[in-house]
């Protein structure tokens, strides 16, 4: 009684098989074709995005190197004004230097 809800193969459920598996298969190297055009494609954008990244004019980029950028910036003009100062100095340093020298 258990066996009676149960349906045994038949031919024809065995060629649906067969044909279910090949468009399977026929779907599963067309998902890979696509997959690798869409990779190919990917790839070329970035290539052409990365390159010309730095001549977009609404380009920003990451924030954190902004900061470093900004604080380079800093640094950079407190170095030039210390070097400028220095430079005064060693100026100022010569002059009492011969003031010193002459009053001798």
């Amino acid at each position: 009684m258990w066996n009676a809800g149960r349906e045994t193969s038949s031919p024809g459920t065995e060629l649906s098989k067969n044909q279910a598996m090949k468009e399977k298969e026929r779907l599963i190297k067309e998902l890979q074709l696509i997959t690798e055009e869409r990779n190919d494609l990917r790839d070329r954008l970035r290539f052409l995005t990365e390159r010309s990244m730095k001549n977009r004019p609404h380009f920003r980029p990451n924030p954190y190197y902004e900061d470093l950028e900004r604080m380079e910036e800093a640094v950079m003009s407190i170095l030039h004004n210390l070097e400028m100062e220095n430079t005064e100095v060693h100026e100022n340093n010569h002059k009492l230097k011969k003031e010193i020298t002459f009053s001798r």
